[in-house]
Protein backbone atom coordinates (compact mmCIF):
# COMPACT_ATOMS: atom_id res chain seq x y z
CA UNK A 1 0.00 0.00 0.00
CA UNK A 2 1.29 3.23 -1.13
CA UNK A 3 1.79 6.21 1.53
CA UNK A 4 -0.20 8.62 -0.02
CA UNK A 5 -3.04 5.82 -0.16
CA UNK A 6 -2.22 5.06 4.06
CA UNK A 7 -2.25 8.77 4.46
CA UNK A 8 -5.74 9.31 2.61
CA UNK A 9 -7.70 6.12 4.37
CA UNK A 10 -5.67 7.22 8.11
CA UNK A 11 -7.65 11.09 7.37
CA UNK A 12 -10.57 9.28 6.84
CA UNK A 13 -10.39 6.92 9.10
CA UNK A 14 -9.78 9.64 11.61
CA UNK A 15 -12.74 11.99 10.53
CA UNK A 16 -14.87 8.73 10.60
CA UNK A 17 -13.87 8.39 14.39
CA UNK A 18 -14.51 11.98 15.19
CA UNK A 19 -18.03 12.27 14.00
CA UNK A 20 -19.45 9.16 15.32
CA UNK A 21 -17.55 10.68 18.67
CA UNK A 22 -19.19 14.12 18.31
CA UNK A 23 -22.76 12.44 17.13
CA UNK A 24 -22.56 10.95 20.93
CA UNK A 25 -22.19 13.75 22.37
CA UNK A 26 -24.76 15.70 21.01
CA UNK A 27 -27.38 13.32 21.84
CA UNK A 28 -26.26 12.84 25.72
CA UNK A 29 -28.23 15.82 27.79
CA UNK A 30 -28.73 16.35 30.80
CA UNK A 31 -31.26 18.57 32.60
CA UNK A 32 -31.69 19.55 35.65
CA UNK A 33 -34.30 22.37 37.69
CA UNK A 34 -34.12 24.45 40.30
CA UNK A 35 -36.99 26.27 41.99
CA UNK A 36 -36.76 29.74 43.52
CA UNK A 37 -38.64 30.72 45.92
CA UNK A 38 -39.54 34.02 47.73
CA UNK A 39 -41.72 35.02 50.87
CA UNK A 40 -42.49 38.80 51.02
CA UNK A 41 -44.44 39.64 54.18
CA UNK A 42 -46.51 42.41 55.27
CA UNK A 43 -44.56 45.86 54.99
CA UNK A 44 -45.06 49.36 55.34
CA UNK A 45 -43.10 52.70 55.99
CA UNK A 46 -43.74 56.06 57.24
CA UNK A 47 -41.44 58.98 57.08
CA UNK A 48 -42.23 62.27 58.16
CA UNK A 49 -40.73 65.51 56.81
CA UNK A 50 -40.63 68.41 59.82
CA UNK A 51 -41.80 66.65 62.66
CA UNK A 52 -41.03 69.21 65.33
CA UNK A 53 -42.95 72.38 64.76
CA UNK A 54 -42.80 75.43 67.10
CA UNK A 55 -44.55 78.57 66.20
CA UNK A 56 -44.35 81.76 68.39
CA UNK A 57 -46.94 84.85 68.36
CA UNK A 58 -45.80 87.88 67.96
CA UNK A 59 -47.31 90.57 70.38
CA UNK A 60 -49.73 93.10 68.83
CA UNK A 61 -51.89 92.38 65.48
CA UNK A 62 -51.17 88.65 65.21
CA UNK A 63 -51.89 87.59 68.83
CA UNK A 64 -54.49 89.44 69.41
CA UNK A 65 -56.51 88.31 65.74
CA UNK A 66 -56.17 84.42 66.92
CA UNK A 67 -57.16 84.88 69.98
CA UNK A 68 -60.05 86.59 68.25
CA UNK A 69 -60.63 84.04 65.74
CA UNK A 70 -60.18 81.34 68.59
CA UNK A 71 -57.87 79.36 67.01
CA UNK A 72 -54.24 79.78 65.55
CA UNK A 73 -53.00 77.65 62.10
CA UNK A 74 -49.70 76.35 61.21
CA UNK A 75 -47.76 76.27 58.35
CA UNK A 76 -49.71 73.81 55.53
CA UNK A 77 -48.22 70.78 54.73
CA UNK A 78 -46.02 71.12 57.61
CA UNK A 79 -45.69 68.47 58.14
CA UNK A 80 -45.72 65.53 55.53
CA UNK A 81 -46.04 62.07 56.12
CA UNK A 82 -45.23 59.58 53.28
CA UNK A 83 -47.01 56.00 53.08
CA UNK A 84 -45.43 53.07 51.37
CA UNK A 85 -46.98 50.03 51.89
CA UNK A 86 -46.97 46.53 50.10
CA UNK A 87 -50.45 45.58 50.86
CA UNK A 88 -53.66 47.55 52.69
CA UNK A 89 -52.83 49.85 55.77
CA UNK A 90 -54.43 52.10 58.04
CA UNK A 91 -52.45 55.11 59.23
CA UNK A 92 -53.70 56.96 62.56
CA UNK A 93 -52.62 59.56 65.11
CA UNK A 94 -53.11 60.22 69.02
CA UNK A 95 -51.66 62.62 71.14
CA UNK A 96 -51.26 63.71 74.50
CA UNK A 97 -52.63 66.63 76.11
CA UNK A 98 -50.63 70.11 76.48
CA UNK A 99 -48.04 70.39 79.11
CA UNK A 100 -47.36 74.26 79.96
CA UNK A 101 -48.64 77.11 82.12
CA UNK A 102 -51.58 74.53 82.45
CA UNK A 103 -52.84 71.31 81.30
CA UNK A 104 -54.43 72.13 77.88
CA UNK A 105 -57.01 69.45 76.72
CA UNK A 106 -55.61 67.72 73.34
CA UNK A 107 -58.83 68.20 71.81
CA UNK A 108 -57.24 71.87 71.57
CA UNK A 109 -54.73 70.52 68.91
CA UNK A 110 -56.81 69.65 65.59
CA UNK A 111 -55.15 67.88 62.44
CA UNK A 112 -56.30 68.51 58.77
CA UNK A 113 -54.80 65.96 56.03
CA UNK A 114 -54.80 67.83 52.72
CA UNK A 115 -53.65 64.98 50.03
CA UNK A 116 -55.61 64.25 47.23
CA UNK A 117 -55.17 60.81 47.13
CA UNK A 118 -58.54 59.81 48.20
CA UNK A 119 -57.50 57.51 50.92
CA UNK A 120 -57.87 60.36 53.79
CA UNK A 121 -60.76 58.94 56.22
CA UNK A 122 -63.31 59.96 59.05
CA UNK A 123 -63.42 63.80 58.47
CA UNK A 124 -59.58 64.34 58.97
CA UNK A 125 -60.39 66.65 55.17
CA UNK A 126 -61.09 69.31 57.86
CA UNK A 127 -59.72 70.65 60.73
CA UNK A 128 -60.64 67.75 63.61
CA UNK A 129 -59.69 67.43 67.33
CA UNK A 130 -57.00 64.76 68.16
CA UNK A 131 -57.76 62.68 70.48
CA UNK A 132 -55.60 60.40 73.81
CA UNK A 133 -56.21 57.03 72.10
CA UNK A 134 -55.59 55.90 67.64
CA UNK A 135 -58.13 57.49 65.57
CA UNK A 136 -57.95 56.62 61.70
CA UNK A 137 -57.00 59.06 59.70
CA UNK A 138 -56.16 57.83 56.16
CA UNK A 139 -56.66 53.98 54.89
CA UNK A 140 -56.61 51.96 51.49
CA UNK A 141 -57.33 48.82 50.61
CA UNK A 142 -54.10 48.35 48.45
CA UNK A 143 -50.56 49.06 48.53
CA UNK A 144 -49.05 52.37 47.76
CA UNK A 145 -45.32 53.48 46.93
CA UNK A 146 -44.77 57.12 48.85
CA UNK A 147 -47.97 58.62 48.64
CA UNK A 148 -48.20 61.82 50.20
CA UNK A 149 -49.74 63.11 53.14
CA UNK A 150 -49.17 66.85 53.62
CA UNK A 151 -50.72 68.02 57.25
CA UNK A 152 -51.68 70.75 58.95
CA UNK A 153 -52.58 71.86 62.70
CA UNK A 154 -54.84 74.07 64.43
CA UNK A 155 -54.58 75.19 68.13
CA UNK A 156 -57.43 76.15 69.72
CA UNK A 157 -56.81 80.00 71.44
CA UNK A 158 -59.43 81.16 74.27
CA UNK A 159 -58.87 84.54 76.38
CA UNK A 160 -59.47 83.40 79.55
CA UNK A 161 -57.80 80.18 79.56
CA UNK A 162 -54.25 80.49 77.71
CA UNK A 163 -52.08 81.94 79.89
CA UNK A 164 -48.42 83.29 78.86
CA UNK A 165 -46.19 80.32 78.28
CA UNK A 166 -44.89 77.30 75.81
CA UNK A 167 -47.56 74.32 75.25
CA UNK A 168 -46.22 71.12 73.92
CA UNK A 169 -48.22 68.00 72.79
CA UNK A 170 -46.57 64.89 71.25
CA UNK A 171 -48.31 63.64 68.31
CA UNK A 172 -47.59 60.06 67.11
CA UNK A 173 -48.50 58.94 63.77
CA UNK A 174 -49.03 55.20 63.26
CA UNK A 175 -48.82 53.05 59.74
CA UNK A 176 -49.53 49.55 59.96
CA UNK A 177 -50.63 47.18 57.23
CA UNK A 178 -54.49 45.83 58.06
CA UNK A 179 -55.39 42.26 57.93
CA UNK A 180 -57.36 42.40 54.36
Amino acid sequence: MNINKFLIFFIIAAIIIYSYSVAIAVEDVDTQTSIVSLTVPPSCRLSISSPNITKTLSQGGEIEAAFDAGYIDFSASTPILTVSANKGWDLSVKATNFTGPYSKSVADLKLKDASVSGHVTKGFNNFTPLALTDQGIASYTGPVKNESHPLQYRIILDWAKDIPGTYTATVTYTLSTNAS
